[in-house]
């Protein structure tokens, strides 16, 4: 490695453990990464800002999300492409700590709309209860706050950002015995990933139970099994991107061992940074009103036939009363 790691995992030279083709071969995948999360993300924000169709507390939500992950896409990862190009973090100590913030508050922003999207649904689906406009801007703004506090606590002391044992990146000090790093560490594993994921796992597995007790018109077994796949891909999407990531990061707060095969940290770290790729083609690509509406304000994507392969039946709809239910209580999982 050409430059030196100020601080890291305790890896002090990472091109001696992993081949220059490795970091090659990740930063050409990365261009693909960063190409298509932003065209996806950038093509719900246009459709959303352009279509009054789309002006509803849900899609709003499903925005803020993306761009969340726009700004993962167009910020951080460029400069995590140019390192692996570079086979080493070539930015220095003060560019480490702001990609470090930025990388950071993206994903805690993810996850914690993630989270409240999944609540949303849960409350919609299984208690009858919708939320307003207002309650849905108020909602993105605790959640950026929310993550922009967590971000931006390392700059005020409490831990630091440093170089991860790939070299081509940089994130919290995992392997930090000072107070402050253990404490911010295990502070932001349980508020910005356990207590999450806990609510995601809950609220959809709720959902399920729920299409599955009530009685369900055969017209509309195909959108029950479109909804059903799509809340799995959800889920799986989230544990993939995540769960190795803070995996080895549990791992390295508790034993604090250094000796983690580099390829491991790799692949952890790209699944991570990868989750921006993901949420507008398994949210947004197979929802009705998206489909009907993006290519009236994107016609090119009429060229692609297969557009409309993963769109729900637009007049199916899940009946979830049961015989003796009032017509007031009768809810449509048809906008979920």
């Amino acid at each position: 490695m050409n430059g030196s790691n100020f601080s890291t995992f305790g890896v002090v030279s990472n091109s001696d453990q992993l081949p220059g083709v490795f970091y090659y071969a990740f930063g050409v995948v990365f261009v693909f990464v960063m190409v298509t999360a932003t065209g996806g993300n950038g093509v719900f924000l246009y459709v959303f800002l352009k279509s009054k169709t789309l002006r509803t507390p849900n899609y709003f939500l499903v925005s803020a999300l993306c761009l969340g992950d726009v700004l993962m896409s167009t910020l951080g990862i460029p400069m995590f492409i140019i390192a692996n190009f570079s086979t080493y973090w070539i930015f220095g100590e003060i560019w480490c700590t702001i990609y470090g913030t930025l990388m950071t508050f993206s994903g805690f922003v993810q996850i914690t709309l993630l989270a409240s999207i999944a609540c949303i649904r849960y409350f919609f689906v299984v208690k009858n209860e919708s939320v307003g406009t207002y309650a849905a801007k108020l909602i993105v703004i605790s959640c950026y706050a929310y993550s922009f506090i967590f971000a931006l606590a390392p700059h005020f002391g409490w831990s630091r950002f440093v170089v991860e044992p790939v070299g081509t990146s940089c994130g919290p000090n995992w392997m930090g015995n000072d107070s402050k790093d253990v404490s911010y560490n295990i502070t932001i594993f349980v508020m910005c990933f356990f207590v999450p994921l806990t609510m995601i796992l809950y609220s959809y597995i709720m959902i399920f139970l729920k299409i599955k007790r009530k009685r369900i018109h055969k017209k509309s077994e195909g959108y029950e099994n479109h909804v059903n796949i799509t809340i799995f891909l959800m889920i799986v999407a989230f544990l993939l991107s995540w769960s190795p990531y803070a995996a080895l990061a549990l791992y390295v707060i508790i034993t604090k061992n250094n000796s983690i095969h580099p390829v491991l940290s790799m692949v952890s770290v790209v699944l991570a940074k990868s989750s921006s790729l993901w949420n507008p083609y398994i949210y947004f690509m197979r929802d009705t009103k998206f489909n009907d509406e993006c290519p009236k304000m994107v016609p090119v994507l009429k060229c692609f036939p297969c557009w409309r392969a993963n769109a729900a039946p637009e007049k199916e709809s899940i009946n979830l009363c049961d015989s003796g239910s009032s017509p007031i209580t009768c809810r449509s999982l048809s906008s979920v």
